[in-house]
């Protein structure tokens, strides 16, 4: 068997694996196709929510030791307001309230 028998084979047999484990996949799955599919964009929002909280507590720090080190109270004021904007504009992108935090669901095994 040459060269291109040998990687014939290989792709062929990569193939009927997908298609097995993909067989499977779908009748021991849990939830159905939507609602795995709500899952898992209410799993990506929770991400991106949790992202932009820890950048906000992030930048929020710097601000406060940039301020002790100078010692000017209102230093960067402009940017703190440019950042919580910027902030509520990312969240309401994501479909939520500025106020709003996602709690989290059940545990995926």
């Amino acid at each position: 068997m040459g060269v291109l028998g040998r990687i014939g084979a290989f792709l062929g047999g990569g193939l009927l694996g997908a298609g097995v484990g993909a067989v499977i996949a779908t009748l021991v799955a849990p939830q159905s196709g939507e609602e795995l599919r709500r899952e898992v964009d209410r799993r990506v929002d929770q991400v991106k929510v949790a992202g932009l909280e820890a950048q906000v507590r992030t930048e929020e720090e710097l601000i406060r030791k940039f301020r002790a080190e100078t010692g000017d109270p209102s230093a960067l004021r402009d940017d703190e307001t440019m950042r919580r904007i910027e902030t509520a504009q990312a969240i309401a992108e994501v479909g939520l309230p500025p106020t709003a935090r996602i709690e989290p669901g059940p545990a995926m095994p």
